[in-house]
């Protein structure tokens, strides 16, 4: 008697697994998988650097303390002197770790839903930003539309292929910089 009930419950046990896997297929036919595309940080950064648009905005830096120091405004003076040694922080950390890009992107926001439209995709986010990847989900790499955003030289191109072939750099080793 004992192994006809160990028989009916191996029985049983092997038909809940097919009709839970059947029930997966079916969900996953029904969830039509989401397409999601990723870019590295580290590229878009760069592009940005290399950009006009970056230059520009230095100069425009440089143009304010400038005039700061023309009106003698020290409190300016001091804020803009302060605000250098960030912003080169904050892209060593963007160009050589993980650090978020969300300032560059936002540069460029109008044209996500068209580069999204492009790559076929429903989301846009950091590759280094994923903690969990579904079995249905779909990736996409639109590092390349970012960064083409930029209109980067053929110089920064070959920069922005040398740091994508490295490892990037875990933030709490890359210190202050």
């Amino acid at each position: 008697m004992k192994k006809h009930h160990a028989g009916i419950g191996i029985v049983l046990g092997g038909f809940l697994v097919l009709t839970l896997n059947a029930q997966d297929t079916a969900s996953a036919r029904k969830h039509p998988a989401v397409v999601v595309g990723t870019f590295d940080s580290r590229a878009v950064l760069m592009a940005y650097v290399g950009s006009d648009a970056f230059k520009d905005s230095m100069e425009e830096l440089y143009a304010d303390l400038a005039r700061a120091k023309a009106a003698g405004d020290e409190k300016r003076i001091a804020e803009l002197e302060a605000f250098g040694p960030e912003l080169q922080q904050r892209i060593h950390r963007q160009g050589f770790g993980t650090a978020p890009v969300d300032d560059i992107i936002a540069r460029i926001a109008d044209e996500l839903p068209a580069i999204a439209a492009e790559a076929g995709v429903e989301v846009i986010v950091s590759k280094w930003a994923l903690a969990y990847r579904g079995p249905t989900a779909q990736f996409v790499d639109v590092t390349d539309l970012l960064t083409a955003e930029f209109d980067p030289s053929a110089e920064t191109l070959q920069g922005i292929r040398e740091i994508v072939a490295q490892e990037p750099v875990p933030l709490d080793q890359l210190g202050d910089h």
